[in-house]
Order: C-alpha cells, then structure tokens, then sequence
C-alpha cells in the first residue's frame, strides 16, 4: 500500500472498531477523510476491500505486540504475562460490534482474521509452555498441545454473548480472572512462587 492508502486504513480501522463495520458507510469514510467517494474508490474498489485491508493491519498489529518482548530478558512466566496484557488491549480495541459484523457480513475474512489468531496465540504458546517447563517454572507432566487448545478456547469463550454481556467481555476483570485460571494450573510450584509476587507487585 502507498502512504495515502495507509492514512485511509488507519482512519478506517478506528471508525470500524469504534462504531462497528456495518454502522459505517463510504460516504462516511469519504466525510472523514475530507476526500470525494470517487477518490476514495481510486483506492479501494469497494467496502470488501477496506474491510480486507484493515484486517490484515490489526493481524499485523497483534502479531507486533505479541512479539515485541525480547525473550532472552524474561522468563516464560513475564512473558505470559505480556500476552496476557496483550490479550487486555485486544478485547478493548477488537469490541464486539466489530467482530459481529466481520462474522456476519464478511465470513470469508473473518474466518481468515480468527485462522490467523489461532495459529499465532497456538504457536507462541506452545513456545511458552516448552520455554517454562525447561525453565522448571510450569509443571513437567503439561500436555503441551492439549493446554494450548484449551487456552485458545479459553479466549474464544470470552467473545461468546450468551455467556458475557459485551460490558463484561470488554472488562479487564474477566481476562484477569481467565488468566489466573490458567497461570495458576500450569505453573510448578517454584513457578507459583513468581506468580504470587508478581500478582503482588501489579496490584499495588
């Protein structure tokens, strides 16, 4: 993309997260940008296209949050932990309007969009894992792959509206409680130690 697409992705992304994609319209996109909707579509042939292309910016984005912990400076545990204030950012940015309408009126993308998460959040779990029980920090008899799946189930259920109302899926509380979960049954307990303090250390 040149920079002019960029600018107008970047725009895009914030008014289809804030007001979902079906509440906003390319004229509204055009207003925004203070340009016509026939230099808009010079761009971006149609809707479909701007959806496309802001979904691969936010994969692009959580990918660099992800990674952007320097391994070789922490432990499995700090690096959960990062994932885990990911995660927070994601749920609060990624809101369920959006999610809705790239499901509903653009499955192809979206089944693409969740593709992507799940074999990254896999991947860099799997990681994780395999780092902290050589660390002696989780537990020895983890089933590596069994644990990551249920972790990536664990973080779809969130999104689940029969279970959460979309104020508790955007609260911190609800990812924090799912983590302790989580954290709590992997960790050995010279891994538990850390979490204790580390939990200590956050709250105050």
């Amino acid at each position: 993309m040149n920079d002019k697409s960029i600018i107008i992705v970047d725009n895009v992304s914030k008014m289809f997260l804030e007001y979902g994609i079906r509440g906003v319209t390319m004229d509204d996109i055009a207003q925004r940008l203070s340009i016509s909707k026939k230099t808009l579509y010079t761009y971006f042939k149609d809707k479909k296209e701007l959806v496309k292309a802001v979904v691969k910016i936010i994969n692009c984005e959580i990918d660099k949050d992800f990674s952007s912990l320097d391994k070789d400076k922490f432990t499995a545990i700090e690096e959960l932990f990062h994932f885990h204030e990911v995660h927070i950012r994601m749920i609060q940015t990624n809101k369920p309007a959006f999610i809705y309408d790239l499901k509903k009126y653009y499955p192809d993308l979206f089944s693409n969009f969740e593709k992507f998460k799940h074999e990254m959040i896999y991947n860099k779990f799997v990681s994780n894992l395999n780092r902290g029980i050589m660390e002696g920090l989780y537990r020895m008899d983890l089933d590596v792959d069994l644990i990551t799946k249920i972790n990536i189930i664990r973080l779809e259920s969130m999104m689940d509206t029969h279970l959460f109302s979309p104020e508790e899926f955007m609260s911190a509380n609800l990812c924090s409680e799912l983590f302790k979960y989580i954290i709590y049954g992997i960790t050995s307990d010279k891994g538990r130690k850390i979490v204790h303090k580390k939990f200590k250390i956050d709250k105050n």
